[in-house]
């Protein structure tokens, strides 16, 4: 996927030395010029990029949070630290920093670290870098395991083996009685330190205690590098002191857990628990490593998509909350190939190093491509949720909420009503074969947009303690608001309702009644406040709420509580329009009798049983009624949204080239977070078909969509006239109202939408735009200095200009380009503007 850079990040990497971003109002800003003297603020979030230009260039990114940083901000941090390390080329190691528990290699880039309270402004300073030693222990038997200690005389004993790291001289020291597998292991991680971290500048030095010439010239300095006199050695810990190797073994547990979206959804799932190999990982995913609980490391493969990249990061984090790790337990990001030694030392057999193959005598294999072809697209997908309807609904059910941390149980009236700011848990009963066999229990725990990690990592622990209770024996499935199965929506028999806000927070977007487009505080109530103010609380009366309910069966049909506007509305479905003195129910033309029942429900249980309710057709609105929604405006009427059962329900496909190659599925039940914004969609409406243009597509994907699109329609084999079907490209941030009436409860978090279809401004009719992406050349100067026109892959730019020009900008060939390194061509790119 292309990477969007930002602005703030041109310079970064060019020279030798430290920088340093703070995040500001959720994007990066030059750190002010105290933080380069190592002065952090409790409540900021910073992110840290360290390189080192001789005598290879090496990169190290830390992303440090403040103890008081926000969620967003922290969160801010993570993402960007992912953004720098791709503008880099995938080569720096990330490293996740926590106030008061900084790695070593942290702190070695200041003298001093001091924290002040409050926010500061921004500024910008290089430092100069400065190594500090750092001292392993290599311990164990079966499994040894090689730890960082503190670097002290005191941390060293008689039954172990230990490495001091200098740089210049990599101390190797046996303990008397070490046994043979740590000083095997001790060689190894030694040269590997030589080898890989130092590109082969130190020296290995052996030191023996039972060596009676251990003190001479470079022994003793092994003994003054940890703070003692060099005779110390005759008082060293014992081995028992040191305690027991066996227990290493014991002590110590790895998972290996892989981030993967080769599925076309994101998936977290164990790959492997110790001892692990380094065959377990695989070049196209990213991996958690969770070393014991004393570290995690995030590793990823150099095929790894940019999203499996970013979304591995914030895992790791949510990892931690569910396991109740400390906040200060460090997280490192590593890449294939330019692993550290203490990710190597977790997987057991010989290391294998990177193999580079001479081309010309033994090329490289070809993975086979799958062909693309959309005739298979024409027979409709079947639910694959439909073996997991487990039973009726008719079980009995209890439900929490996560308040303050912990599970609260919700009282009977208010089972089936879900805030999007929050996380619930759902603990469900029944007997199978009808009632007649053994007792059965899922747990379902549901997962709000808006609610906090913390809330997702304590619903997740308490479905866990559950699962203890009740022996182990239940099945857990983790639910994402839009994303219900049918069976977690029949068991409350159509009565699902998610609104808007949770249990400790306050909400201004929504509008008091008469304020006709103006919201509690006086302002204007936009689809901006409601995305920002996610997190409402739920005692609010006399409000003007709206409800949109879809779903012509139990086992899909929801309400959801979205932006009371008139363009919200559309054919298909009911609405629920709720104020102080009145309820309207409005009935659109092509909507199904079960939605019309849970609106009358809604309307006389959920939002206000004292006001009385007022159904309404769609075409026999009174003039209260738009004056609520702030006046009239167009929504989605199209014919086939007027139809109770189109001849042709919509269909969503996922067009995405992750694999390395593109790839169309269809998703089934499809909601808004089926939207993903590094991919293209393609949403068939029988008489409409958009093809939704991800921020974060690349122009492949966009090309394909359109041209898959296209066939798509001419191939269709039921008799649709393709000549009456219109094709609309669309860009994320502007889908019209057609577009959005096919997804239950449009939440707006992709910007402000458009209220009508209209060539431009987002929307593009799919002819012109695949007359755009045919382009293939452009003049340097529509090109450079920011410049991208539609069409041009903004992390490729050089590959649009003409050859002659092309020869002209850079003074050499595309061959010639196209060998050089990495970070020499990411520069030549920023020089010339192109970047």
């Amino acid at each position: 996927m292309p990477v969007v850079q930002d602005p703030v990040l041109r310079e970064a990497g060019i020279k030798a030395g430290i920088m340093i971003w703070r995040v500001e109002n959720l994007q990066l800003a030059p750190a002010q010029q105290e933080a380069y003297g190592g002065v952090f603020y409790k409540g900021d979030s910073y992110l840290i990029l360290k390189t080192v230009k001789q005598p290879r260039t090496k990169y190290d990114i830390h992303f440090w949070l403040g103890s008081q940083t926000s969620n967003d901000e922290a969160g801010i941090a993570a993402i960007k630290a992912v953004e720098l390390d791709d503008l880099l080329g995938g080569s720096p190691v990330q490293h996740r920093e926590v106030q008061g528990n900084e790695s070593a290699n942290f702190r070695s880039y200041f003298k001093t670290l001091r924290y002040k309270d409050g926010g500061v402004g921004s500024g910008f300073k290089k430092v100069v870098d400065v190594f500090k030693n750092r001292l392993y222990q290599v311990k164990g038997r079966r499994r040894v395991r090689v730890t960082e200690v503190p670097c002290l005389i005191d941390s060293v004993n008689s039954g172990d083996v230990f490495i001091l790291d200098t740089k210049q001289i990599v101390y190797l020291f046996y303990g008397s009685e070490s046994n043979k597998i740590e000083r095997q292991k001790g060689i190894e991680v030694a040269n590997q330190i030589r080898d890989v971290e130092h590109q082969g500048t130190s020296q290995v030095f052996v030191l023996d205690q039972n060596d009676k010439t251990v003190l001479r010239a470079e022994g003793r300095k092994f003994f003054t590098v940890l703070g003692a006199n060099p005779e110390y050695i005759n008082h060293i810990k014992s081995a028992t002191e040191g305690g027991s190797d066996s227990l290493v073994a014991q002590s110590t547990f790895m998972n290996l857990i892989r981030v993967s979206d080769a599925s076309g959804r994101m998936l977290m799932e164990l790959a492997g628990r110790a001892p692990l190999k380094q065959d377990q990982l695989d070049e196209q995913d990213s991996y958690i490593l969770d070393h014991g609980g004393n570290k995690i490391f995030v590793w990823h493969g150099k095929l790894s998509t940019r999203e499996e990249r970013k979304s591995s990061m914030i895992y790791a984090s949510e990892y931690m909350i569910e396991k109740g790790y400390p906040a200060d337990t460090m997280v490192t990001a590593c890449y294939q190939y330019a692993e550290p030694v203490e990710f190597r030392q977790c997987f057991v057999g010989v290391w294998k190093e990177r193999v580079f193959q001479n081309h010309e005598t033994e090329p490289q294999k070809r993975r086979t491509v799958p062909t693309v072809t959309v005739n298979s697209l024409h027979k409709r997908r079947e639910r694959s949720e439909a073996k997991r309807m487990f039973d009726d609904g008719t079980g009995e059910k209890q439900v929490w909420r996560i308040e303050k941390m912990k599970p609260v149980a919700v009282p009977a009236s208010k089972i089936g009503q879900f805030y999007s700011g929050d996380c619930y848990i759902v603990l469900y009963n029944y007997r199978e074969n009808a009632g007649h066999g053994k007792e059965v229990q899922i747990i379902y725990y549901w997962i709000g947009a808006h609610s906090t990690p913390d809330e997702r990592g304590a619903a997740a622990a308490f479905a866990v303690e559950l699962d203890d209770k009740h022996g182990g024996r239940p099945i857990q499935m983790r639910i994402v608001q839009g994303k219900e199965p049918p069976h977690f929506m029949l068991i409350f028999k159509g009565t699902l309702i998610i609104r808007q806000g949770g249990v400790k927070s306050s909400f201004t977007h929504v509008k008091k009644a008469g304020e006709n487009g103006v919201n509690g505080t006086g302002t204007e109530a936009t689809t901006e406040a409601m995305e920002e103010d996610s997190t409402a609380t739920e005692a609010e009366e006399n409000t003007c709420k709206l409800f949109h309910v879809k779903g012509s069966t139990e086992d899909c049909c929801k309400g959801v509580e979205v932006v009371p506007k008139a363009s919200m509305l559309n054919s298909n479905d009911v609405f629920v329009l709720s104020y102080d003195i009145t309820t309207y129910v409005w009935y659109g033309k092509g909507c199904s009798s079960l939605e019309m029942k849970v609106g009358d429900y809604i309307a006389t249980t959920i939002v206000n049983k004292s006001a009385p309710m007022l159904g309404i057709h769609e075409g026999s609105e009174p003039a209260q009624f738009w004056a609520l929604l702030g006046g009239k405006e167009e929504y989605a009427d199209s014919v086939t949204l007027a139809t109770a059962e189109p001849v042709y329900p919509a269909r969503l496909f996922h067009v995405s080239n992750a694999k390395g190659y593109i790839a169309i599925e269809e998703i089934v039940d499809f909601a808004q977070e089926d939207l993903i914004e590094e991919d293209v969609i393609i949403l068939d409406c029988q008489d409409e078909v958009f093809v939704w243009v991800g921020a974060g597509a690349n122009e492949e994907e966009r090309s394909h969509g359109l041209e898959l699109a296209t066939e798509y329609i001419s191939s269709d084999p039921t008799g649709r006239d393709p000549d009456a079907v219109t094709i609309y490209q669309i860009r994320q941030g502007h889908e019209p109202p057609n577009f959005r009436a096919h997804f239950a409860g449009w939440d707006f978090r992709f910007r402000t939408p458009k209220n009508k279809i209209s060539v431009g401004d987002g929307v593009t009719l799919a002819s012109d735009a695949l007359a755009q992406l045919e382009r293939e050349n452009y003049p340097y100067d529509e090109l450079s200095d920011g410049k991208c026109p539609a069409g041009v892959d903004p992390c490729s730019k050089e590959n649009y200009l003409e050859e002659d020009e092309f020869i002209r900008v850079f003074g050499m060939d595309r061959a010639k380009f196209q060998n050089l390194a990495m970070w020499r061509k990411i520069n030549l790119k920023k020089e010339k503007k192109l970047f």
